[in-house]
């Protein structure tokens, strides 16, 4: 089960190290920078916090704690725009936009 879940209403891409997510119900995007949409694949992909955190301290010079409250905070923002699995986590994998080396 993925730490975060995407709502059924929500398409995300990840292209070219940015990151969009779309809300089709109410048809708005919100643009993720580089750092967050690293930590949104990672927690989509992992199974806990600390699994999401030693992924992440593969690729960012920070310590547990900071890249903990970064994905807690991720999750907090995700909740208020009404983005996120009624259970948080566990919903099935997000759908994707075309990208353009390839459709996945």
């Amino acid at each position: 089960m993925p730490l975060i879940g995407l709502a059924g209403h929500v398409v995300f891409d990840d292209t070219d190290d940015a990151g969009v997510i779309l809300d089709t119900r109410r048809g708005v995007y919100l643009s993720l920078n580089a750092t967050a949409t690293r930590m949104l694949c990672t927690a989509l992909a992992c199974d806990s916090v600390a699994a999401a955190v030693a992924r992440l301290r593969e690729d960012f010079d920070a310590d547990e704690e900071t890249l903990a409250a970064g994905l807690a905070g991720l999750a907090a923002r995700l909740g208020e725009h009404a983005l996120l699995a009624e259970d948080g986590g566990g919903a099935p994998a997000p759908r994707r936009w075309g990208r353009r080396r390839g459709v996945r």
